[in-house]
């Protein structure tokens, strides 16, 4: 079906950090992801930062860059609502995307939507 969990491990980079990488307003870094897709049909619901997990010092995690929207499939199939986070590691040598994705008709759902949202929120790194 339409509704997937995905995560990815992307290594090999050096330094990196979710302000320098992709800025410090998470809206903004939202719309330059989306942007990459070559997809217009991307809107935007929202986009926040977080905190997950405990850093090595205790100090409340590490940020997590939120961002919620919707792809519009045109007359091919219903239309999508997803919800990615972004983090970086904490030695800056990779980043981790969660992707919880359904139709947005799924999302309408209480009970499933609250399953999605259950599994985005898990995310944090360790």
């Amino acid at each position: 079906g339409d509704t997937n969990v995905s995560v990815i491990v992307n290594t090999g980079v050096r330094n990196f950090s979710l302000a320098s990488s992709l800025g410090n307003d998470p809206k903004s870094a939202a719309e330059v992801v989306l942007s990459l897709s070559n997809n217009s049909r991307r809107k935007l619901v929202s986009a926040v930062e977080e905190r997950r997990g405990d850093d090595d010092d205790g100090n409340g995690g590490v940020p997590v860059y939120i961002f919620e929207y919707t792809v519009d499939r045109g007359e091919r199939a219903k239309p999508l609502r997803a919800l990615s986070l972004v983090a970086g590691s904490r030695a800056g040598d990779a980043f981790v995307t969660l992707t919880v994705v359904s139709t947005e008709e799924e999302w309408e759902n209480p009970r499933v939507e609250e399953r999605l949202r259950k599994i985005a929120e898990s995310f944090k790194l360790v």
